[in-house]
């Protein structure tokens, strides 16, 4: 087992024993957000032939120039498919997304109609297409509107809608237990005796999973079997429930050497234990059965930074999403005293001012705080012996969230 890694090199040891999972079929409105498992391509054109784009009336080729007197016929109504060909001299009302009759080359918008006993008045020369929408000049058949390993957004879901598609190939969710072994930890909804303690890591993670794509297959709580069979049984149980195992606390001193025996009796091998980072040190990676298994820190900070280094890239991976810790350079709004030692991960807010890429250093940085948490999107990436950060310095910066502009 290796001990005190980079997290670089434990995030890779970690994404080495990680496999994609296999995809499956879910009713297009239950596909928001999931990862698309295969190219998803229009299967014709839209719009699928010639319509109008406006409420108004049709007008040939031969009319455009201008200076004419058209015939009004009969109106085409919603949905009515024209059983004539438009002929010079004359024109038809028409509706939006209307089928036009062949012979049409542009459309009068309603309010702009001149009109006067049954005629309709061209006084100034028209442009060939003029609210008109042509077919496939949307998409054409077969284009490629969501690639392979792309979540799908409400736009692609609206496309594929409008060519009836009723499922869609998605990658499987991944599904993760969370495992608190802290003796003392009982679930938040629970009162606390003397010497125990709510849990808010787990439904904090829980959230975070969640948000990744991810689903929960259980929020178990060893108790006082942390150290016994009992809690060896309780992990063989949820085995078969889960793609991969994140455990909460016992990661320090005497503690770790009883995580180690538990995941050990139980069928998992540690590959790691210990990352350089601050906060988040006290974290551990290994693998049970083809699983990866991730240990996080019960401090509060030091548990969502140690998720976000490392068991984020795992969730991704396992939906076939890009898995890379991407860092991206801003401007640090604040001062942070501290200098040297540790490389440091700080909760920060990213945001766009000005056109300017931007951070700020949130309060609470303390691995132990919860403060920092209330709105990071992003985590600040200082390196082994940095100096101080000075206000309006440039700083490494890992977003967190998918959805922050950074443009």
């Amino acid at each position: 087992m290796l001990v005190n890694i980079p997290v670089e090199e434990a995030w890779e040891l970690l994404l080495n024993i990680t496999t994609p999972l296999q995809e499956e079929s879910v009713p297009l409105i239950e596909a928001l957000h999931r990862v698309a498992a295969v190219d998803l391509a229009v299967a014709g054109d839209l719009p699928p032939n010639y319509q109008s784009a406006v409420d108004g009336f049709v007008v040939h080729e031969n009319d455009l120039q201008g200076g004419r007197e058209l015939l009004v016929g009969e109106a085409l109504g919603p949905g009515e498919i024209p059983s004539f060909s438009l002929n010079p001299g004359n024109t038809v009302k028409v509706v939006t997304g209307g089928i036009l009759p062949e012979g049409s080359a542009a459309v009068i918008p309603e309010e702009n109609a001149e009109l006067k006993g049954g005629f309709l008045f061209v006084r100034e020369q028209l442009v060939p297409g003029s609210n008109v929408k042509r077919q496939g000049e949307d998409f054409k058949k077969g284009e490629i509107i969501l690639h392979r390993h792309e979540r799908l957004t409400p736009g692609a879901l609206g496309v594929l809608a409008a060519f009836g598609q009723e499922k869609v190939t998605v990658c499987r969710r991944p599904s993760v237990a969370i495992i608190c072994l802290g003796p003392e930890i009982i679930p938040h909804y629970c009162t606390p005796k003397a010497g125990e303690v709510r849990d808010s890591n787990g439904p904090l993670l829980a959230s975070l999973i969640l948000q990744e794509g991810g689903r929960i297959a259980c929020l178990e709580y060893m108790g006082k079997d942390f150290s016994s069979k009992n809690g060896v049984d309780k992990l063989k149980n949820i085995y078969e429930k889960a793609d991969l195992f994140i455990t909460i606390g016992g990661a320090f001193g005497e503690s770790s050497q009883q995580i180690f025996s538990l995941l050990g009796e139980a069928g998992a091998e540690m590959l790691f234990w210990g990352i350089l980072s601050k906060p988040g040190s006290h974290s551990g990676g290994g693998i049970w059965g083809a699983k990866p298994v991730i240990a996080l820190s019960g401090n509060a900070a030091a548990c969502v930074v140690g998720y976000h280094l490392l068991a984020s890239p795992v969730l991704r991976k396992l939906q076939g999403l890009p898995a890379d810790l991407e860092k991206v350079p801003a401007v640090c709004v604040d001062k942070y005293k501290k200098n040297g030692g540790d490389r440091r991960f700080l909760r920060g807010r990213l945001f766009v001012h000005e056109g300017c890429l931007k951070v700020k250093i949130l309060p609470g940085q303390k691995s132990s705080m919860m403060k920092s948490l209330l709105r990071y999107n992003a985590l600040i990436d200082l390196r082994a012996g940095h100096p101080a950060v000075e206000e309006n310095s440039m700083v490494a910066v890992i977003p967190l969230c998918e959805t922050v502009s950074l443009h």
